[in-house]
């Protein structure tokens, strides 16, 4: 009994670790001043409504984060009367994909709200960091404290759904 009780103490504290590390992103204290670099097929810019629009195969990089999407809109704001526009966030439709060194978020759509420093992605979302993966409809990324937020499928009843590695325990 003793043998069943150590492993089972490992294993829930195992738990524990891996669930921990789904709480904080590699990308904690993400530098949002460095330079928003963008690729794709496409772009259509509506100056009057402050929008630039990028279509097909949509590449977009800020230092350790990059995001993939099909369409992704740019709201920008020129009022300071300058030719360089202050980008104030980024909506991405469509196979939105977000990659860091260690993570990996994939959804339907995702807005960044660059001067909040937050990141939120929806529709069928699935997390994957150090070989864990989550599941979930609306995940909340704030790019300052590095902390993710995961909530629920209605499909799941309202549900996170995960699979997390467990560590390798020494044999007693």
């Amino acid at each position: 009994m003793g043998m069943l009780r150590k492993t089972l103490c490992a294993l829930v504290v195992s738990l524990a670790v891996s669930a921990s590390a789904f709480g904080q992103s590699v990308l904690k204290g993400h530098d949002t001043e460095q330079p928003i670099d963008i690729s794709a097929e496409r772009l259509e810019v509506k100056q009057k409504t402050g929008q630039a629009i990028f279509k097909g195969t949509v590449i977009v990089s800020q230092g350790k984060m990059t995001f993939a999407a099909d369409t992704l809109t740019v709201y920008y704001d020129t009022s300071d009367g300058t030719d360089n526009p202050t980008i104030e966030r980024l909506d991405a439709r469509g196979n939105v994909k977000l990659t860091s060194e260690t993570e990996s978020v994939s959804s339907e759509w995702s807005v960044y709200d660059v001067s909040r420093r937050l990141v939120t992605m929806g529709g069928a979302v699935k997390l994957s960091r150090k070989g864990s993966s989550l599941e979930g409809e609306r995940l909340e990324l704030d790019l300052v404290s590095g902390l993710t937020k995961l909530d629920g499928n209605p499909d799941d009843d309202g549900r996170v759904t995960g699979t997390f590695k467990v560590p390798d325990t020494p044999n007693d």
